[in-house]
């Protein structure tokens, strides 16, 4: 994928883990964040053809507190309407996992939202992204129309007017369970569901990848000291605050570095929100078969020995020998059991290692998860 996001070319991809993007996201948890306060914080929303239902037609007061009309809801989601439910990531433990490893690879901010659709009319009409997109089936089939760009960069979220023939797509392909699709910025697109008289669950994964106005932004961030004063009202002063800011911006110029950059990016960004109670709360550690995935969003460096202190979420954490080699092992393979890391680092002691994992994800550096 890092290929086609480079070069901004769409890439559809069969991975053949129809089973384990289920597990991602299972309706139940779809249906445990449909709620009347979900609706009211607008992180749910029922769509129709590219328009909002209003909250007046899914709740109604009940004692002075809103609640859900249930009937209602599955009226209008069989009737045609969809559901669009955002920051998934921030509610569901294995989309959390999946934002972290996708923020890891791209090194770009990721947010995930997901689409419920139960007819083949779709949540939007034909639109742009003001960001690349990575496109998850979860469960049924839906079908996608791209357009491609009609424009050149920069690209924002746009929608064309529906009166208005967008002409014939420049790929059309569905997407099974498993299946990954990526859209470049920019690209116009539309979805809706392959089978009649089907269902659709997808994700999305925005990938909100930094621009050269971010890295400027971030360099006048760290000059903000010396761009604090005023122009002057004094017309002789003029000169002299000229020359300075010249002088500032010559030095902005020569401090400019991405790798810096990156860096301050990667240790200003949260943790990903991992919690492990009840599976990691004993000295002797989580059993065999839990899974285990970093909760870090970047790459930090770890020595190949030794311990050593890594910043995340604006915190400083110092890591003991083992908790370094079992975070070193688990960036390389994003995922595995405790029994795996056990025998991937064969020369640590168990008790120690299975230790480390309890102490890793007691300080939300890691996430455990019962198979």
């Amino acid at each position: 994928m890092s290929a086609a996001m480079e070069a901004g070319q769409r890439l559809h991809v069969k991975t053949g883990q129809a089973a384990a993007c289920a597990g991602l996201l299972p309706w139940a948890a779809v249906n445990a964040r449909l709620s009347a306060q979900a609706l009211m914080e607008g992180e749910v929303s029922v769509m129709r053809a590219g328009r909002e239902v209003p909250l007046e037609m899914l709740t109604r007061l009940v004692g002075g507190q809103r609640v859900l009309l249930d009937a209602q809801l599955q009226t209008l989601c069989q009737g045609g309407a969809s559901l669009v439910l955002l920051g998934m990531h921030r509610h569901v433990q294995a989309l959390a996992a999946l934002a972290a490893m996708v923020e890891r690879h791209v090194e770009a901010p990721v947010t995930i939202n997901a689409y419920a659709s139960f007819t083949r009319d779709g949540a939007f009409q034909i639109h742009r992204d003001g960001h690349d997109v990575l496109v998850v089936q979860i469960a049924g089939s839906k079908r996608w129309f791209c357009h491609g760009r009609r424009s050149d960069p920069p690209f924002g979220g746009e929608t064309v007017d529906p009166r208005r023939d967008p002409g014939p797509p420049e790929a059309e392909m569905v997407l099974e369970p498993g299946d990954l699709l990526f859209v470049p910025k920019g690209d116009y697109h539309r979805a809706e569901v392959a089978d009649a008289g089907g269902q659709s669950l997808h994700l999305t994964v925005a990938i909100q990848r930094p621009d050269g106005a971010e890295v400027l932004r971030w360099r006048l961030r760290e000059m903000a000291d010396r761009l604090a004063a005023p122009v002057p009202m004094d017309p002789s002063a003029m000169g002299a605050y000229e020359a300075q800011l010249k002088a500032v911006l010559a030095d902005l110029c020569a401090g400019l570095d991405l790798d810096r950059f990156r860096a301050a990016q990667a240790a200003a960004r949260p943790l990903a929100g991992a919690m492990a109670l009840g599976l990691a709360t004993g000295a002797d550690g989580p059993e065999d078969a839990v899974l285990v995935q970093p909760a870090l969003r970047r790459r930090p460096v770890l020595p190949a020995t030794g311990p050593a202190d890594i910043r995340a979420g604006g915190v400083t954490t110092h890591l003991n020998a083992q908790e370094c080699a079992i975070l070193a092992l688990l960036l390389d393979r994003d995922i595995a059991t405790t029994g795996e890391i056990l025998a991937g680092l064969p020369s640590e002691d168990p008790a120690a290692l299975r230790a480390a994992v309890a102490a890793l994800a007691r300080r939300g550096l890691v996430f455990l998860t019962a198979s």
